[in-house]
């Protein structure tokens, strides 16, 4: 619990701060610094990291604060790919995959929190797809949260390059054929 606070400044001023930024950046910019993001991460995940530690002796480093509020701004800004990135980051730094997935929600949670606001204070919100968004946010944080505990370390790493594949291919295709 300590460490989850301890991401509330850096989730809550990362989200504030990508949802004002957000309105700056056209959508193939966005796309472009997603793909460059997902890639990097999907790339840093082959590299040598630490082993995950004991789920009761591990805690927050303070020199992930850095990667953890630029991961928020990302949020705020496009959204899609951060908690990837966020998975990738917390497992980099020796947690375990279900340590990891409850930091990427809680931290999702409130960087996405902050970003509305900005975005609702602006009227940019589209109210009629939202509600789904929300509410499909809501279902697939608890499956995953269940059904994480029920498969192998190797399905889930399995399972996150997969989806960071089908993000970045997604992401290339809105790139090329706008």
């Amino acid at each position: 619990m300590k460490d989850a606070l301890q991401l509330i400044p850096f989730a809550l001023f990362g989200g504030l701060c990508g949802g004002l930024l957000a309105n700056s950046f056209s959508e193939k910019a966005m796309n472009l610094l997603a793909i460059c993001l997902l890639t990097v991460a999907l790339i840093m995940n082959f590299i040598k990291k630490r082993k995950p530690s004991d789920e009761s002796d591990w805690h927050l480093q303070k020199k992930v604060y850095p990667s953890l509020f630029g991961i928020s701004v990302y949020d705020g800004i496009f959204g899609p790919g951060q908690a990837t990135m966020l998975m990738y980051t917390f497992l980099r730094n020796g947690a375990t995959y279900l340590q990891s997935l409850a930091f990427t929600r809680f931290q999702t949670f409130i960087s996405c929190t902050a970003a509305f606001i900005t975005y609702f204070i602006a009227g940019n919100i589209a109210w009629g797809i939202a509600i789904y968004y929300t509410i499909g946010s809501l279902i697939g944080s608890q499956l995953a949260l269940r059904v994480a505990q029920k498969i192998s370390t190797r399905q889930l790493k399995l399972i996150l390059h997969a989806v960071t594949i089908a993000l970045l291919i997604q992401l290339v295709i809105r790139v090329a054929f706008p």
